[in-house]
């Protein structure tokens, strides 16, 4: 198996999905010197503030900000996202091209129909990127990818994990204050749920509250698509003991 040019792949519906669920994460990887890159299925151009083009050019400052290596964008159309071989096939292409060893994809159910649909597709894409008869119209030879996981979004799940993100919490809402089209309120502009001002607030105090059930400030919690297998289950442990918990 070829090494992987990509270390982590998070990949959400819409421009500001993935910095919303998993912004910390690439954030603390990126920092721990992994190479970390952000696949929007779509523009979010069915979204009822901002436009294509201006929500491409947020997407691209807030990967930065994050530290992704690159931020690539499907062409998939907002609003019709749906788990066919056409839209599948566009995902075993860069999961060909870069060759990510862990994919992170939404849950399985939301309130957002694009979101339930971009989790099938990347399910099917992370099997069917490792099938050498697959053919995806293009000459990338196949690409196995060692894990896949969900990162939660307004639906809940029981996690396999969390990830403590308290170092990079600053740093996740830079990111997420990127898309000014969606949350900053506009003179003209129609209000959304994302748009009031208290909405960010809300989502990182979510966070905060999953951070004091496991006795850290700030945490993203994840599902494995699997059962997680454990080489070292002492190392584990001891890192566990070493996070800096927070006392009653």
């Amino acid at each position: 198996m070829a090494a992987p040019t990509i270390d982590i792949l998070a990949i959400g519906a819409h421009p500001d999905d993935v910095e919303m669920t998993s912004g910390g994460y690439l954030a603390l990887a990126g920092k721990q010197g992994k190479r970390t890159a952000i696949l929007h299925l779509t523009c979010g151009e069915m979204g009822t503030r901002g436009t294509s083009a201006e929500r491409k050019k947020e997407a691209e400052a807030a990967g930065s900000a994050l530290g992704a290596v690159e931020v690539r964008f499907a062409g998939l159309q907002d609003g019709h996202v749906w788990c066919n071989e056409e839209q599948v096939a566009v995902v075993v292409r860069v999961l060909r091209e870069l060759r990510p060893a862990l994919v992170i994809a939404p849950w399985t159910t939301c309130h957002h129909p694009d979101h339930e649909e971009a989790a099938k597709i990347v399910i099917r894409a992370c099997h069917f990127a490792g099938k050498t008869k697959y053919n995806d119209g293009s000459k990338d030879k196949p690409h196995n990818v060692a894990g896949l996981i969900h990162a939660r979004y307004s639906s809940y799940f029981e996690p396999s994990f969390y990830v403590d993100v308290s170092p990079v919490i600053v740093q996740k809402r830079k990111a997420i204050e990127c898309y000014a089209s969606q949350f900053k309120p506009k003179a003209g502009e129609p209000e959304t749920r994302l748009s009031n001002p208290s909405f960010l607030d809300q989502l990182l105090a979510r966070g905060h509250s999953m951070g004091l059930s496991t006795g850290v400030e700030h945490a993203e919690a994840y599902r494995s698509a699997g059962a997680l297998v454990l080489r070292d289950p002492h190392a584990l442990f001891l890192d566990q003991a070493s996070l800096p918990r927070m006392t009653r």
